[in-house]
């Protein structure tokens, strides 16, 4: 049986980093679903007469929740309709989409998973600021910013994170920023560890702000930096001082087809 939903990964921002057959795709769907990190620009690249539903969250609050997404999307595909599930980043990747692809499999409806690049290479990328460098990091940790740093019950090992000689990135950590500084530091990690909070990252309104582990709560808080944005941890972020490239682009048009 050949697939009737997909799950497609929309990418950082950044309209020209959509993939090829997240691109075809949208340009196939009879219903599309898409989050609140999705930017207008992709959206718009769905065909015109197609559905188009906002179904993430703004300010904390949810436009659908979970459980109705997924019985939107079985719905429509139950009708004979195309439906396209458009997530920022790729749906893997703290998206909820191992979710909703249990869900579309409990219902015996086929899909597809469409990976897209995640804002965490994506975003690091365009801040100048490689996850891996050698004699810098040789790994890389993503975790949640979104628990309780404190929390008893945190699925998040912060005393490894702590210790790690890699680079490790936070998502959705802006609003648990001051104390999951506070709560590295206090397991062991350096207070002068460098960090860099990038927001918006690939879209032109990209925002940059670095300091250490000790002061970033600060210094984000002074820049005014929120939310969406991610949090890079280590010793590669003193490499964006001499390889930052976004900020200062000049912009290069590319021809479509040969």
């Amino acid at each position: 049986m050949s697939a009737r939903v997909f799950l497609v990964g929309a990418g950082p921002g950044d309209p020209s980093l959509l993939t090829l057959r997240a691109a075809e795709l949208l340009r196939r769907a009879d219903s599309v679903l898409y989050d609140a990190l999705v930017s207008p620009e992709i959206v718009a690249r769905a065909r015109p007469s197609s559905e188009k539903i906002f179904a993430g969250k703004r300010r904390g609050r949810a436009a659908m929740q979970q459980d109705d997404i997924a019985r939107l999307m079985i719905r429509r595909a139950r009708a004979g309709k195309i439906v396209v599930r458009l997530k920022g980043g790729d749906p893997f990747i703290f998206g909820r989409g191992g979710e909703e692809a249990l869900a579309l499999a409990q219902a015996g409806i086929a899909f597809e998973i469409v990976p897209g690049i995640s804002s965490v290479i994506g975003a690091a990328a365009y801040a100048g600021i490689p996850l891996t460098h050698r004699g810098a990091s040789s790994s890389f940790h993503v975790l949640t910013g979104h628990e309780d740093p404190d929390s008893a019950h945190t699925l998040v090992d912060w005393s490894l994170a702590a210790r790690s000689r890699g680079t490790v990135v936070l998502l959705m950590a802006m609003a648990e920023l001051a104390r999951i500084t506070r709560r590295l530091i206090s397991d062991g990690a350096p207070p002068d560890r460098p960090v860099a909070v990038i927001q918006n990252g690939t879209s032109a309104g990209q925002r940059v702000v670095t300091g250490t582990l000790a002061s970033i709560a600060n210094d984000a808080e002074l820049a005014c930096i929120g939310s969406p944005a991610i949090v890079v941890i280590g010793e590669v972020v003193r490499l964006r001082e001499r390889i930052a490239w976004f900020e200062d682009r000049v912009p290069v048009a590319v021809a479509s087809g040969a």
